[in-house]
């Protein structure tokens, strides 16, 4: 099969046409490459800080070696640093924010090695892939991608996916939701042909980064709370949640810094940022309809990319028939405003002269389609 002819297609893409076809189009498709912002998004970089830590994490155990946790709790903190930093051009509060931020990353890492690795590794005992490329045959030129964060057995040889999230919700809704997030158990069929095993389960692995408040994120890996003391009659009092008379106190400013906290944090405290879902068995039923309809919309998508890129003027009606735009998701009440919408609300005559850069692939087998190899 000729690698030039194939069209590779993963989630996120998947995702992002259903998020906002305009958007899928300036991502994945302009130019047959497609475009992203110059600078990363916050959630974006949290996320792929946490996945490299974690990642490193289970490198180191799968070969037997000691994990060498305070060494990669500062690359990933030094890393997010250094990333806000230069970001803010020196805007005010920001060394304070990117702190904040980087305490963040630096508990969810040393949280989740002090809760939830334990639990994994006596409950899954062997690891078997640690975000390995695989892919499924669609058919008719079409594959999709996929990179399980984790793959491993049980004590009874049943392969395991599991898939890490870093969350702003631990509600129920947000666990549920997972029942039926078809392209997370679309990656199974990947894992499958690949490895020529079925996976028995996926169970998703929440990292709950808490939220917004007052500007603040509202994290116990981030702030204590504090009520002074009077010595020598009291001491300084710190607790791990909110209680009357004490005042919010940022952890890295603490007696031994985020370590020190996350070490003495009391159990229940520490398992709830980490919410688990349970054993979720595939639907063939949707993972078949799924790859159904995705077979049939990357054709269409395909033939309009190249039309309209190769006579952008003579084919704006394509681009508003195949890639319309969703004008509520380019502002939204809640959540993050698109990063194309100038693009789509102003003449741009080059998109790379106003902030954004050429995507590159995240997957190796489209990275190997653009390198021509």
């Amino acid at each position: 099969m000729d690698n030039n002819k194939i069209r590779w297609v993963d989630r996120s893409r998947i995702t992002k046409y259903w998020y906002c076809p305009r958007a899928r189009f300036w991502q994945y498709e302009y130019k047959s490459k497609g475009i992203v912002k110059s600078t990363t998004s916050l959630p974006l970089y949290t996320g792929t800080c946490i996945h490299d830590s974690l990642a490193t994490i289970a490198t180191f155990h799968k070969e037997g070696a000691e994990v060498p946790i305070d060494e990669i709790v500062k690359l990933a903190f030094d890393a997010m640093k250094q990333e806000l930093m230069e970001a803010s051009e020196g805007e005010v509060g920001a060394h304070d924010f990117a702190m904040e931020q980087s305490s963040l990353v630096e508990g969810l890492i040393r949280g989740f090695y002090k809760h939830t690795w334990p639990i994994l590794m006596d409950t899954y005992p062997k690891i078997v892939a640690i975000e390995t490329e695989m892919t499924y045959d669609l058919g008719d030129d079409v594959k999709f991608m996929a990179k399980p964060d984790l793959i491993v057995e049980d004590k009874e040889g049943e392969l395991v996916y599991l898939e890490y999230k870093s969350t702003s919700s631990k509600k129920q809704e947000w666990v549920d939701s997972w029942n039926t997030a078809v392209q997370l158990h679309s990656s199974i069929k990947a894992c499958e042909q690949s490895l020529g095993r079925t996976p028995a389960y996926v169970q998703i692995l929440g990292l709950y980064k808490g939220y917004v408040s007052y500007g603040k994120q509202s994290s116990p890996f981030v702030y204590g709370y504090k009520r002074s003391g009077n010595p020598p009659f009291t001491q300084d009092d710190i607790k791990y949640e909110y209680k009357a008379g004490y005042k919010r106190s940022p952890v890295w400013e603490m007696d031994g810094g985020v370590k020190a906290w996350v070490e003495g944090m009391p159990s229940e405290v520490l398992s709830n940022q980490f919410p688990m879902s349970p054993q979720i068995f595939v639907d063939q039923d949707l993972v078949d309809a799924f790859f159904r309809q995705t077979k049939a919309k990357e054709a269409e998508i395909e033939i309009a990319s190249r039309l309209i890129n190769e006579s952008p003027e003579d084919n704006q009606g394509l681009l508003d028939k195949i890639f319309p735009q969703f004008f509520e998701k380019c502002q939204p009440a809640y959540g993050y405003p698109c990063e194309f919408r100038k693009l789509c609300s102003s003449h741009v005559e080059d998109p790379l002269n106003e902030g954004f850069q050429v995507r590159e692939a995240h997957h190796t087998p489209e990275m190997d389609q653009f390198n021509g190899s």
